[in-house]
């Protein structure tokens, strides 16, 4: 084959190229024009977030953005309710796809005033979603006595602990910043006491548990007392 051939080809090539991602180009734009006829695909494990609402917030959010900057709109939508993060793609077909992530509540806190929310990894306070509610620890009382990084490191501890997740149903504040253990099985009261040392008094609860219990059953002690240290004081039922 000559050079003028195989420049001729070249040239036909690079034409045929050029035309083909002009009318591409032109299909995108047709098609960002006229969001409203774009089809909107959620990709997520919803709990607490609602759908069909965070659709219609896509929906809006793509007829007044600009599809350019997808940037901004996957942090409005991380600005939303329960997300912690998003990604939005935008294909020439017109389809919109959106993958998001919620955030994971890890205890739930109620004031004195029976106000309440959730705190996440991060300790973010998270609304409650009308769609689910978290089985998680509860603290109630006077938590606004207590700051939420101390509330959110004890519910750690307590979630990673298989029987005290399921033994611990809540934790009580009381006006002098002390906590007290509410357990699901028994009617005895454990008083932590401040939220120092909470290692050592965790530890000391599962001495109770393990070693205590076993010999002296359930119904034997009224309060147990887990705030001086090395010690484990025992309140019998009269």
């Amino acid at each position: 084959m000559s050079i003028l051939s195989n420049n001729y080809a070249k040239i036909i090539l690079g034409t045929t190229s050029l035309i083909l991602l002009i009318i591409i180009i032109h299909k995108f734009q047709s098609q960002n024009k006229n969001p409203l006829n774009q089809k909107v695909k959620i990709s997520a494990e919803t709990l607490y977030t609602d759908q069909k609402e965070i659709l219609e917030n896509v929906r809006e959010i793509v007829l007044k953005g600009n599809h350019h900057e997808i940037g901004s709109l996957e942090n409005k939508l991380v600005n939303m309710n329960h997300i912690e993060s998003a990604e939005i793609f935008f294909n020439v077909d017109g389809l919109v796809s959106l993958s998001y992530h919620e955030f994971e509540p890890i205890v739930r806190v109620f004031s004195s005033e029976n106000k309440s929310f959730y705190l996440d990894s991060n300790c973010n306070r998270i609304p409650l979603s009308k769609k689910h509610t978290a089985d998680v620890i509860l603290f109630t009382g006077y938590t606004e006595n207590i700051k939420d990084y101390l509330i959110l490191d004890l519910g750690k501890k307590i979630r990673s602990n298989k029987f005290l997740f399921h033994q611990v149903s809540e934790i009580y504040i009381n006006k002098s910043k002390e906590a007290f253990y509410i357990p699901t099985v028994g009617n005895h009261k454990i008083k932590i006491g401040s939220f120092k040392n909470i290692d050592l008094k965790i530890n000391k609860l599962l001495t109770f548990y393990n070693k205590i219990i076993p010999m002296q059953g359930w119904k034997k002690y009224s309060q147990i007392n887990l705030e001086f240290k090395n010690q484990i004081i025992c309140l019998k039922n009269d």
